[in-house]
């Protein structure tokens, strides 16, 4: 199962000491950690219809207490409410249905109802952890204030520079990706300064199945090996996207200021201390890919 070591297991540490919140998440723990004991059996096919109203549950018990917990955000003041709730309006109205498109895509298969579960369970982790427990300022929130324009914006100009580019329909799948771990990706980041003198550090990581269906549009062979003239082309290929993303988003040509490859550690290194002030997930029907901007005022 793709999901980070013990991410089910509930911790002290996951407690924010407000009893209604921390025993909803308890619960949400017990159904993700009897899911999984539901898939580690040796008969699947047997167990598949508990394991179907199970993730049935689990949504409706996360999408009930999403909305307890902006009650209780309400009721108190709290003053990170629109972000907030802007993180679970993508869980509930981006993320859950299009895991849930994919589960009725492949017939409820068991690799389709892990992956929905691990990213429930490594985003549920997460969440409590940084977001959660900044409600009772436990910890501070990792994200950035970036506005639902700009997200809607750019959201329609990566769908259309991937059709362009790289010549595939892409869907968003989250537009609060938080850094959690993907496949194998290839990494190209832009740093761009705009007209005004704002730096733009853009980067896309795609993952390998996604790369390799690239690449096959002009090399044909069919194995796909990333010696340096794949790897140079891909690099140039990437930037291009991220440039045109950039450029249409803008309005502008922008000034580039570096572009170069970058290591999985580096990748998801810039989501440990904050989050860029936009990032995305996106699916096309071959593989993943994110799409992080990153803004500072030089």
């Amino acid at each position: 199962m793709n999901m980070e070591e013990n991410a089910f297991e509930w911790k002290d540490e996951y407690n924010i000491g407000v009893e209604s919140i921390d025993g909803a998440h308890r619960q949400l723990f017990r159904i993700v950690s009897r899911i999984i004991n539901n898939f580690e059996s040796n008969d699947f096919e047997k167990n598949k219809a508990t394991c179907i109203e199970a993730i049935k549950y689990l949504k409706n018990y996360s999408i009930q207490h999403f909305a307890d917990e902006e009650k209780y955000m309400l009721a108190n003041g709290y003053r990170g409410y629109q972000l907030h709730k802007r993180v679970h309006d993508n869980m509930r109205n981006v993320v859950i249905p299009a895991l849930e498109k994919e589960m009725e895509l492949k017939s409820y298969s068991k690799e389709s109802m892990e992956n929905f579960l691990g990213v429930c369970a490594g985003w549920l982790s997460a969440h409590i952890l940084i977001d959660d427990a900044a409600i009772c300022g436990k910890a501070q929130s990792k994200w950035r204030n970036s506005d639902e324009r700009s997200v809607k914006v750019l959201n329609d100009i990566i769908e259309s520079c991937s059709a362009n580019l790289f010549a595939m329909r892409a869907e968003v799948i989250s537009r609060n990706y938080e850094g959690f771990r993907l496949d194998e990706l290839f990494i190209h980041k832009d740093a761009l300064v705009a007209n005004n003198g704002t730096l733009f550090t853009v980067t896309t990581a795609i993952e390998y199945p996604m790369l390799k269906v690239i690449a096959k549009r002009f090399v044909k062979s069919r194995v796909f090996e990333l010696d340096t003239v794949m790897q140079s082309m891909l690099s140039e290929m990437i930037s291009s996207f991220n440039k045109s993303v950039i450029m249409a988003y803008l309005k502008e040509n922008p000034m580039v200021q570096d572009s170069k490859d970058i290591t999985p550690k580096a990748f998801y290194e810039d989501f440990e201390k904050d989050y860029p002030d936009y990032t995305m997930l996106w699916k096309t029907y071959c593989g993943r890919f994110a799409f992080t901007v990153r803004k500072e005022t030089l």
